[in-house]
């Protein structure tokens, strides 16, 4: 266990070290410079990721739509789409690391 913690610290130093890392913080700092559009930007993320993960799907559309308008709406102010596509390009690399691993290991996943 020792090597993967050692490899793990070694992936975290290159995932900073990394140009999609560094524009995110560097988004990150810009936004932070406003607290009000900050809060707003944080608070739009928390319903678009509680839309995401919520299992009572009965008003799904409604939800999406509102956010979709929020998300039109927010991205029209530079800093906030700045921030939204670093973000967005973070966790794409996140998830392909995470592909990577999960495939990389031969475990049976059944299909959902």
């Amino acid at each position: 266990m020792d090597a993967i913690n050692r490899n793990i610290q070694v992936l975290l130093s290159v995932i900073k070290r990394s140009e999609v890392y560094k524009e995110y913080k560097k988004q990150e700092i810009i936004l932070d410079k406003d607290p009000e559009l900050k809060a707003r930007v944080d608070q739009f993320r928390a319903r678009n990721f509680q839309m995401q993960n919520d299992s009572n799907k009965d008003d799904l559309f409604q939800v999406a739509e509102k956010l979709a308008r929020e998300s039109s709406e927010l991205r029209k102010i530079p800093e906030v789409n700045a921030y939204l596509d670093a973000e967005l390009a973070l966790c794409k690399m996140m998830q392909k690391i995470c592909r990577s691993l999960t495939e990389g290991v031969d475990m049976h996943v059944p299909d959902l």
